[in-house]
């Protein structure tokens, strides 16, 4: 093509044709423009491509691990319901000073469970550490901005509140109590109900330490239930939004 293009340009020259010769020099010039603009056009379309691709491949991973966030919380959810559940059964049951059973046991096993969110994000650093601006959707970018650097946060702290909270009862007053308090059992690792063994019933009723620490431990439990809903919702919303994008992409 190079050689055909300089034989015309040979013969233009030879036949001194100037007027031709600069309309072809313009009309080669302007091609050349073209192919080099087409060459950046196909060069743009392969790496918006590679883009999209690698994008949907953190995508895929992020999802992973959002679906592991929502199934933990779900399960810290329940528990802090049954905490809660049991806090508010027991302060009813010592406010009317209603005799002991047998069926308390486990809900003072119960006042003694906390949670700790373990959070999946793997896929969260890599995107970090390239940009949250490869996040090309806007509100899944804000959202999973928020899932990993906002929210969590202030879910960590509140669990770490009620964590402490239940640990210095177990440490210095759950012993005037109770002979075992034991929040949860593990049978061949698998997690189950816990027990209680109350020294002096009549004891738990006549003083006060006990009924407080039941009333502040359903309260901050109530927070942490609602920290953690938010939390959840904002998991299965970021896993909505990412279902579309893969499935619009495929």
């Amino acid at each position: 093509m190079i050689k055909f293009f300089r034989h015309i340009r040979k013969s233009l020259i030879m036949e001194n044709k100037t007027s031709k010769y600069f309309k072809y020099a313009i009309g080669e010039i302007i091609l050349v423009v073209i192919g080099i603009l087409i060459a950046l056009q196909i060069n743009n379309w392969n790496e918006s491509r590679k883009h999209q691709e690698y994008e949907i491949q953190l995508l895929k991973q992020l999802k992973t691990d959002l679906k592991s966030n929502a199934n933990d919380l779900k399960f810290n959810i329940s528990l802090q319901n049954k905490t809660i559940n049991s806090c508010h059964l027991l302060i009813n049951h010592l406010d009317n000073k209603l005799p002991y059973n047998d069926s308390l046991r486990i809900h003072f096993a119960n006042t003694g469970i906390w949670t700790k969110f373990i959070v999946n994000a793997g896929a969260y650093k890599t995107i970090e550490s390239k940009g949250l601006d490869l996040i090309t959707n806007l509100e899944l970018r804000d959202l999973v901005f928020r899932i990993y650097e906002g929210n969590l946060n202030w879910l960590t702290q509140m669990e770490e509140t009620a964590i402490n909270q239940a640990e210095n009862f177990r440490i210095r007053q759950a012993f005037k109590y109770f002979n075992k308090w034991n929040a949860i059992s593990v049978t061949n690792k698998r997690y189950g109900d816990g027990t209680a063994e109350v020294i002096d019933y009549s004891k738990i009723i006549e003083t006060n330490d006990f009924l407080y620490y039941l009333n502040s431990y359903m309260n901050i439990n109530k927070i942490v239930l609602q920290v953690s809903e938010g939390y959840l919702d904002d998991n299965i919303q970021a896993l909505t939004i990412i279902d579309n994008i893969i499935n619009s992409k495929n």
